[in-house]
């Protein structure tokens, strides 16, 4: 084989290989730039709605009715949303406690006991109330969420956010509905809502690549 020819074959065969290179090169480009474009989308559809879940899961109240009931002697049981039936069993112990106290020589003790009694009631009802009006108000704005942003959501949303919102959820679901205590109310790392909260931002900023 001449020289002439063999350099023509390795010639031609660098070519191809080059050809081949250039085009994977390409083709790698492509994809990485066409992720680059589809993250970017997904970020932008996703800041919007993630920024108004944030703030309808921070309406969550971050303690359980009966977390609240917890100081009175002999406390209603909460559960299946009945805040009406609690204030009305609240009602009827502070009514009884108040007709108490106008007995005649009542005994000091036992008219301070009273007065300890009414006073947590009172307190705890303030309480309620507030528990009650901010729980139904994010669930308004859950149910609106669902109703607008949702498809968005289920679009894009990564599986940790669509996991850590059902645990969000269920533990909603178990403090308002089932009434369980969310733990210790003050303390965030013993606190089922405020972990929950917690687990679900975190999801959802790591999702967009915020740190």
């Amino acid at each position: 084989m001449s020289n002439e020819l063999l350099a023509t074959i390795v010639g031609g065969g660098i070519g191809v290989v080059g050809i081949v290179i250039g085009a994977l090169i390409t083709q790698r480009s492509a994809r990485i730039e066409f992720r680059q474009k589809e993250y970017q989308a997904k970020r932008e559809a996703l800041t919007d709605v993630y920024k108004s879940l944030i703030s309808i899961i921070n309406l969550y109240p971050d303690e359980s009715p009966n977390d609240i009931l917890r100081w009175i002697k002999y406390a209603p049981g909460y559960h299946l949303e009945g805040f009406d039936a609690i204030f009305n069993i609240l009602d009827i112990k502070l009514e009884d406690y108040k007709n108490q106290l106008g007995i005649l020589n009542i005994d000091y003790q036992r008219k301070s006991e009273l007065e300890i009694e009414i006073s947590n009631i009172q307190y705890a009802k303030e309480r309620l109330i507030t528990n009650r009006n901010s729980y139904y108000k994010a669930v308004k704005e859950y149910t609106s969420f669902i109703d607008s942003d949702k498809r968005i959501f289920d679009l894009y949303a990564g599986q940790n956010v669509r996991n850590f919102l059902v645990r969000f959820e269920v533990t909603i679901s178990n403090v308002f509905v089932a009434g369980y205590s969310v733990g210790e109310p003050d303390d965030p790392n013993d606190n089922t809502i405020k972990i929950a909260r917690r687990g679900l931002i975190n999801a959802m900023r790591n999702d967009i690549g915020i740190i």
